[in-house]
């Protein structure tokens, strides 16, 4: 039941509380929520407020509303695979073909000391910088930048655009192969701006993940550092007794005595 006497509105009360089930997995993707009259009398509040609250989860991408058959849950987890190169238009395996990327920005600049050592290229040298924003199911969760070697991509620029697969240009028109990958995930907090972005609260949990694809003569050829929605995402890894490829590291705890 819902609390009469809290500063939270009902409505807001009855949001969380079907955020919460959408979650946890007690209303799934696709599945339709109990009607107006049933939320009713389950939380004991009017039917208005009711309607408030599945409108503004409408509005937000957590449920769809369908006329004459009712509200479906919309929100669902992203899966994808830390062992693969993990693209993003070949990242779902659920074959839901609503996944959507839009170009942030894109522009030829220096590398900084990071991207040029991760690219193994001198700091400074031209790379071009493209920012994306991912979506599914029209709900985005993920930010990426990707960054390419100008000099190896002569043209790339003009080619990236909405909705496109940037590996299947650089494999297809610019004949890459991928051999390896080096990924790294971390966790961090959600700012203000990733969280204008994600439609997310500042402060949020993020996944950080960085990644580094080597051609077969275990070059550079592509750097990305993307941020994940914590709850829009579950990542999965599967080893074997044999491998030996797994580093765990703990940052260092801030120093309580400087603080």
């Amino acid at each position: 039941m819902l609390t009469q006497t809290s500063a939270r509105p009902l409505y807001e009360q009855l949001k969380q509380t079907l955020i919460g089930k959408i979650l946890d997995g007690s209303y799934a993707f696709g599945e339709r929520l109990p009607g107006e009259l049933s939320l009713v009398e389950t939380y004991g509040i009017s039917r208005i407020t009711v309607r408030r609250a599945l409108s503004e989860l409408v509005e937000e991408g957590y449920l769809s509303s369908q006329q004459g058959r009712g509200t479906f849950v919309s929100y669902r987890h992203v899966k994808r695979q830390l062992r693969s190169f993990g693209g993003f238009s070949e990242s779902s395996n659920d074959g839901v073909k609503n996944k959507y990327s839009r170009v942030l920005s894109k522009e030829v600049e220096g590398a900084e000391i990071e991207v040029a050592d991760k690219l193994g290229i001198e700091p400074g040298a031209k790379v071009i910088h493209l920012r994306r924003l991912m979506s599914d199911s029209q709900i985005p969760y993920m930010i990426d930048d990707a960054y390419f070697i100008e000099s190896m991509y002569p043209g790339l620029g003009d080619l990236l655009v909405d909705n496109i697969s940037t590996f299947g240009i650089m494999q297809k028109k610019y004949g890459i192969v991928f051999a390896k990958a080096y990924k790294t995930l971390g966790v961090i907090r959600a700012g203000p701006e990733h969280a204008e972005f994600l439609k997310c609260v500042p402060g949020d949990p993020l996944f950080s993940i960085t990644k580094v694809i080597y051609d077969p003569l275990d070059l550079p050829v592509h750097y990305s550092h993307y941020l994940v929605l914590g709850d829009r995402c579950v990542y999965s890894l599967m080893v074997s007794g044999d491998q030996n490829d797994m580093e765990l590291r703990y940052q260092k705890a801030p120093d309580a005595a400087a603080t």
